[in-house]
């Protein structure tokens, strides 16, 4: 059976007891990230089981796999009945509500598989654990790209070829988040709560605002609303207001200047952008935006260059544009584009 096809009728109880999805929202990386994110974006009418999946196996703290005895299983029934009969403090029946009745009996059912941590004081021989908060990361490989929301309402769009990687809950003082490669962020404002983003060699402090931010051979931020401020690691900072575009380039030369904003995060709404392009920097900005490998012995002039603009089109149709000014022909053979002189 396909691994995709395997999950479509998966209910909350059948998420708890498969090892890869518990592998995702424990410990995420690049295989678990792309297929899971891929495949709530594919079932979208699967993303409340997943996400109360999600939420009862971030109650859970794993130790090692083993069966429970009959005697643990029946205890661990008898906690969650003797809970649920609980009186409150004002004399009156504690009523669960549905929910917390299904995770109780879900959470039970999980324990026959792995160790948990629910009940306190339930095991003979606890294990002392310090208290660590949980990273979650997405990943986007070439030719991909994903928006979603940190959990404090924050929106990003993540390119292509980019990582970013955030706690499960924020802090209470600030927000903290890492990142390579490049995004587009709309900044929940909290002013009691800082939204910190730290890049390979800089550090970006923002309170709430709209801005893309790229760190590849240079680092690149340009504000469209708000202010932020960027620090190096020598503490040195630089504050930004609308309009303006910090490039700091890894010598660490900088430049501040007014930018396009089509050209700079037209992307993030499925606009391919070029202006002023040299044939190499076309080459690179088409595998990284389909996800293919460009073989070329086109001849082409030093003093070439491309400017043009593509929303929403397949990479043949951007091929034929571009080779009309180019005059080259191409073939796409699977992942692999073969271009050379007519």
């Amino acid at each position: 059976m396909d691994e995709k096809m395997k999950y479509a009728d998966f209910e909350v109880v059948d998420f708890l007891n498969d090892e890869f999805f518990i592998q995702w929202v424990k410990n995420p990386g690049e295989e678990t990230d792309h297929f899971w994110l891929k495949w709530i974006e594919n079932n979208p009418d699967r993303r409340v089981t997943v996400q109360k999946a999600r939420e009862i196996i971030g109650l859970v703290q794993y130790k090692t796999r083993y069966e429970l005895s009959d005697q643990a299983y029946m205890d661990l029934y008898e906690n969650i009945v003797e809970k649920s009969h609980q009186t409150r403090p004002d004399g009156r029946h504690f009523q669960w509500s549905g929910w917390h009745k299904v995770a109780a009996i879900l959470l039970m059912v999980f324990s026959a598989v792995y160790s948990i941590d629910f009940f306190g004081g339930q095991k003979d021989n606890p294990v002392e654990s310090s208290p660590k908060r949980t990273l979650l990361s997405v990943h986007n490989p070439a030719g991909q790209k994903y928006k979603f929301k940190l959990p404090d309402g924050t929106v990003v769009h993540l390119n292509a070829e980019s990582s970013i990687e955030y706690p499960e809950t924020f802090a209470a003082d600030q927000r903290e988040v890492h990142m390579t490669g490049e995004a587009y962020f709309e900044v929940t404002k909290n002013t009691d709560r800082p939204f910190v983003i730290h890049t390979e060699r800089n550090q970006v402090r923002v309170l709430g605002t709209s801005f893309n931010l790229k760190e590849g051979e240079n680092f690149e931020l340009a504000l469209v609303e708000g202010k932020v401020e960027v620090e190096d690691p020598d503490g040195e900072v630089i504050t930004l207001l609308p309009n303006q575009m910090l490039i700091k380039d890894k010598n660490g030369a900088v430049s501040m200047s007014a930018f396009d904003p089509m050209v700079v995060f037209g992307w993030k709404d499925q606009n391919l952008v070029f202006k002023d392009n040299t044939y190499s920097e076309v080459l690179a900005k088409l595998e990284s935006w389909y996800g293919v490998t460009i073989q070329s012995n086109l001849t082409i002039s030093e003093d070439w260059s491309y400017s043009g603009r593509y929303r929403n089109k397949p990479l043949d149709q951007v091929l034929d544009g571009i080779s009309i000014s180019s005059e080259f022909k191409y073939e796409i053979v699977d992942k692999t584009v073969i271009i050379s002189n007519p």
